[in-house]
């Protein structure tokens, strides 16, 4: 279905003036394969904005439009992160809205989907951690607070999420994966450890 539109979408794009092109993943082993599908794609990268949507996400028609307004309002900021929109399986709508990175220890503050980054930031900080199957996003939040990258959040909810994804589907894993990322980047707090213990509790 993402091929599908894609290939739909690709001629009106070029018609716009919007250099675009798909790009067939490749297979690297001992990496991840969405941080590495992620990390393949920045190599490409010739704008100076990039936006990350997974295949079962969507955004708002006036979302890439308010993003790049945001930014070159704002041009000392390297990141962005607007509220998102997630679709729970079950039925229902959840606001996730971005957070304090201060609450890094605990958990993941910005929805990743809703989050939009300078190019220059990756060329700084590097590309996405493909030891990390399903977390590469949360250690890439870590790097950016831990080098204090100047962010601004949005009001406006303009990116969709359709919950049950691979973090969900993989419970177990994630927490591991979450545990050892905030361990590494705050080895001495309790906190990662208490995070660990609450989520298990309650399985999420």
């Amino acid at each position: 279905q993402t091929m599908k539109l894609l290939e739909e979408n690709l001629p009106r794009l070029e018609a716009a003036g919007i250099k675009a092109s798909i790009v067939q993943q490749k297979r690297v082993p001992g990496e991840a394969g969405i941080p590495a599908a992620w990390n393949q794609a920045l190599s490409l990268v010739q704008g100076d904005i990039v936006a990350l949507l997974n295949s079962d996400d969507w955004y708002e028609p006036d979302c890439l439009q308010k993003v790049h307004e945001s930014f070159a309002d704002n041009p000392d900021i390297e990141a962005l992160v607007c509220p998102i929109r997630l679709h729970l399986p079950q039925g229902g709508q959840k606001l996730l809205a971005p957070r304090c990175l201060c609450l890094l220890p605990l958990l993941m503050p910005w929805p990743h989907p809703g989050s939009f980054f300078k190019a220059s930031l990756y060329r700084r900080l590097g590309l996405y951690d493909t030891r990390y199957s399903i977390a590469a996003d949360y250690d890439f939040v870590w790097r950016c607070h831990r080098a204090g990258v100047p962010w601004l959040a949005l009001g406006d909810i303009l990116v969709n999420m359709e919950g049950g994804g691979m973090a969900n589907r993989n419970r177990g894993p994630a927490r591991q994966e979450t545990l050892a990322i905030a361990r590494r980047h705050s080895p001495k707090s309790p906190l990662p450890y208490l995070a660990y213990a609450l989520r298990k509790l309650s399985g999420r």
